[in-house]
């Protein structure tokens, strides 16, 4: 598959695909999932997630640009051989498609809840991926673009609304700090994984990054917006309900703009406007994970194009959407993709190509 020079990314767009990759349907949940773990230290928690996923990229970065001329798919060809590699790239096709289950199962939840009460869910699962389908069949460039079109008004949105919410918080409620075992402590790092999950996108697009040397700068940005909204909306969470409440809710982040009263002279229902925006997160972080699947089949299979097995995936993440029964366990499902899954595919199995390489490496040298 070769990479046309007009589908290269800038620094810049490699600064907003980080942030539309991270920032996605997680952020609905995450507060309540926290608190049950580090109780009103949840802004701890966060902070320590995104600063140990920062590293984990810094390690990524560094297995990828061994060769920073291909993708991961190449490499694990050349640490483990053509089939043992074809294997292991199928892992992460499956890893991307289970991920975006989640993702469409959860957003087609919160759109039926708060906006479309009489439309069953399978719809709004069919149309939902027909919609990422469309826009994730054309190239790294295109999608690149969008986002950069839509983040800074969700960023705008989201600080428009804090603002209104600001008035009513106690920050007493964040009080006391720090008063959790350090066991606890450790498990709610691990619950927000898979709210930082999608920066490992960038394995498979270093060929289609103009400036590879200023990655590092765009991502330290990318985590820093990111790790920014997340203490905003846990914070104000927190303040807000008290990290006992905040415990049995199922849409924390809903619940904390449901009630801002000057937005209801307006809107009859504020929290509609945050439904919307996580949609918008939720389709850019989908569409970028079709298309990195659809990239790696491409290479699988040596085809020049990847757009239609965009499409192929569909019935897939479709089927897989519909397992869990409601969005309990869809929750607890995430959960064991975070602990098990995303370990192996995000941490262990570069970690594994990394030192087979460098082994390989040596030995040939000798």
């Amino acid at each position: 598959m070769i990479v046309n020079d007009n589908d290269k990314i800038s620094s810049f767009q490699c600064f907003v695909l980080f942030v539309s990759a991270m920032i996605g349907i997680g952020i609905m949940f995450m507060p309540s999932g926290v608190a049950k773990y580090a109780d009103q230290n949840g802004w701890i928690v966060v902070l320590l997630g995104g600063i140990i996923s920062f590293l984990v990229f810094m390690l990524l970065f560094k297995i990828a640009m061994s060769n920073p001329d291909v993708t991961f798919i190449e490499l694990l060809d050349s640490a483990f051989g053509k089939v043992l590699g074809i294997v292991f790239s199928f892992i992460y096709v499956i890893y991307f498609v289970v991920f975006s289950s989640f993702e469409t199962r959860l957003i087609a939840e919160t759109a039926k809840e708060f906006l479309f009460n009489l439309t069953p869910t399978e719809v709004l699962i069919i149309t939902f991926l027909l919609t990422c389908g469309y826009l994730s069949r054309y190239g790294v460039e295109v999608i690149a673009r969008m986002c950069e079109i839509l983040m800074p008004g969700i960023i705008v949105i989201i600080i428009v609304l804090s603002f209104f919410v600001y008035q009513r918080l106690d920050f007493s409620n964040l009080l006391p700090i720090l008063n959790i075992p350090i066991k606890k402590l450790i498990q709610g790092i691990g619950s927000t994984i898979f709210s930082f999950l999608g920066f490992e996108v960038f394995l498979f697009f270093l060929p289609y990054i103009r400036r590879k040397d200023k990655l590092i700068k765009s991502a330290f940005f990318g985590f820093s917006v990111t790790i920014l909204v997340y203490e905003v909306i846990i914070i104000f969470c927190t303040a807000d309900f008290g990290s006992k409440e905040m415990q049995t809710m199922v849409w924390p982040t809903l619940n904390l703009f449901r009630d801002v009263t000057v937005l209801e002279i307006v809107i009859e229902r504020p929290e509609s406007i945050v439904v919307a925006l996580w949609m918008i997160t939720t389709y850019t972080t989908e569409i970028i994970f079709l298309m990195v699947a659809s990239l790696i089949l491409a290479r699988i299979f040596n085809t020049k194009e990847h757009n239609f097995f965009v499409f192929a995936q569909l019935p897939f993440i479709y089927i897989l959407s519909l397992i869990p029964q409601n969005v309990l366990e869809t929750q607890k499902y995430m959960d064991f993709f975070s602990y098990f899954f995303a370990t192996f595919a995000v941490l262990i199995l570069p970690l594994i190509t990394y030192i087979v390489l460098v082994f390989k490496k040596k030995v040939k040298k000798t």
